[in-house]
């Protein structure tokens, strides 16, 4: 589960002082930006907002025009925040051996700079994509090490990232209460900040956790309660998912007509998105509910749209 909803927050912390820099640079009596810098650091910029509207094919290209021009110029700090942007999309869109690549690259570049920031981001990114490739042991050890230099820093932020993602490390590991510490741990600095994206992925998380130890209706609150922040932010990656998480617990329940709108309301904002590998999940939910209701009449438009993707270049 590892980037949910706002993979890029790390990196918007970047940007911001990248462009405050930029900014400061053309007062009076100093010389203005480059322009291929400038014109790079707006790609990001607008590549960034892109990402955060699930417009992934334009923020793709965005930061693949940022990483030419950063090249061009050999700004390598330039270079490496691009790459784990370019990092970010992959990821997203299940494309985690070429993510793992960017991470690592944008690491060693950052790491030979002595940028720890930069070192930070993409530790916890590149545990991020060891953790959806099912190594969650090794997925620990990077976020443990991302955490122990945002601490450093005193970034809350950033640590309540790290925090979330080690619990996700020790769900993966089956130390559930160790989990759960790491997820509430995360919260709390959340809502000490106000950040309500990363309240709402830390209940998705709580949830699931909650409702694989048989305790559904405490599921089902923090799912709803997550949905609603989501919905706030205008967060279709993350409402997307809490939809997803609140079909699956009414179909656990029994409750097969509400587990059906659920799905075909996350299935709705996945179209719109474009990420073809979560459409697949809530068609084949969405067909086996039609069928299990008896509206075999329902069921052949979904079955037709699924045949289509699977038959179709992984996007």
């Amino acid at each position: 589960m590892v980037p949910r909803r706002s993979p890029l927050c790390g990196a918007i912390a970047l940007l911001s002082l990248f462009l405050v820099n930029i900014a400061l640079s053309g007062c009076a009596g100093q010389p203005p930006i480059p322009r291929r810098e400038a014109r790079a650091a707006e790609w990001d910029r607008k590549g960034t907002e892109f990402f955060h509207q699930g417009q992934y094919g334009k923020a793709l290209a965005l930061f693949q025009k940022s990483l030419r021009a950063y090249e061009s110029i050999d700004h390598r700090q330039g270079v490496a925040f691009s790459l784990s942007n370019l990092g970010m999309v992959y990821q997203v869109t299940g494309e985690y051996t070429k993510s793992l690549a960017l991470f690592q690259q944008a690491l060693a570049i950052h790491s030979a700079a002595g940028n720890k920031a930069g070192q930070s981001l993409n530790l916890n990114r590149i545990g991020g994509v060891t953790l959806a490739l099912r190594k969650p042991q090794a997925a620990l050890e990077f976020f443990q090490k991302s955490l122990a230099i945002e601490e450093k820093q005193g970034n809350v932020r950033s640590q309540a990232i790290r925090w979330n993602n080690l619990g996700l490390a020790y769900r993966a590991l089956q130390q559930d209460e160790r989990a759960l510490e790491c997820y509430l741990r995360a919260k709390k600095l959340n809502e000490g900040i106000e950040n309500l994206l990363g309240v709402a992925d830390n209940l998705t998380n709580l949830g699931a956790l909650y409702e694989s130890q048989g305790n559904e209706s405490k599921a089902l609150e923090v799912f709803q309660t997550a949905l609603s922040l989501d919905k706030e932010m205008e967060n279709p990656l993350g409402i997307s998912t809490d939809l997803a998480n609140l079909g699956r617990l009414y179909e656990k329940k029994g409750e097969r007509e509400k587990a059906l709108d659920y799905y075909l309301r996350a299935w709705r904002v996945n179209e719109s998105l474009g990420l073809q590998e979560r459409i697949l999940k809530d068609l084949s939910k969405i067909t086996s509910l039609y069928e299990e209701l008896g509206k075999a009449e329902e069921v052949e438009p979904f079955r037709r749209r699924a045949q289509e993707l699977k038959e179709s270049p992984k996007k």
